[in-house]
């Protein structure tokens, strides 16, 4: 499951996977859990910190179905990494977008809807964006 899934990446960043000995971990992207569920807890009870939930609220949202919005992307860091993340946010190109202009050609949708040039709804989900000092 997703919770097994979070609790074994979790178990793995402790062991300095990398061998570099840096404590700083970034844990981010789409981990298909809302804020609220069991895979994002098991990685806040681990000690990581979510971005979304820290600096942003609740009121996040990266993904929108059906009308409802909710948060499946994420940005989590360990404690060392937290004090030098200089802002989170969402680049809002995606989810609110409508399907019609997306990427996929379903439906037998003309290629000609599509626009490559474009950064809009070039996926479902909007990117979480980190920045981070030295």
């Amino acid at each position: 499951t997703r919770t097994d899934a979070a609790a074994a990446l979790a178990e793995w960043l402790t062991d300095d996977p990398t061998g570099s000995g840096d404590p700083d971990v970034l844990i981010m992207g789409d981990l298909n859990a809302y804020l609220q569920e069991d895979p994002l807890t098991t990685l806040e009870n681990a000690g990581f910190e979510n971005l979304l939930e820290t600096r942003l609220g609740t009121d996040a949202y990266s993904f929108v179905f059906d009308g409802q919005a909710g948060a499946l992307d994420h940005a989590l860091v360990s404690s060392s990494l937290s004090g030098r993340v200089t802002g989170v946010g969402e680049w809002h190109i995606n989810a609110d977008e409508p399907p019609l202009i997306d990427y996929n050609l379903e439906a037998s949708r003309s290629a000609d809807l599509f626009d490559p040039n474009s950064p809009f709804r070039a996926s479902d989900h909007d990117p979480v964006i980190v920045g981070i000092n030295p």
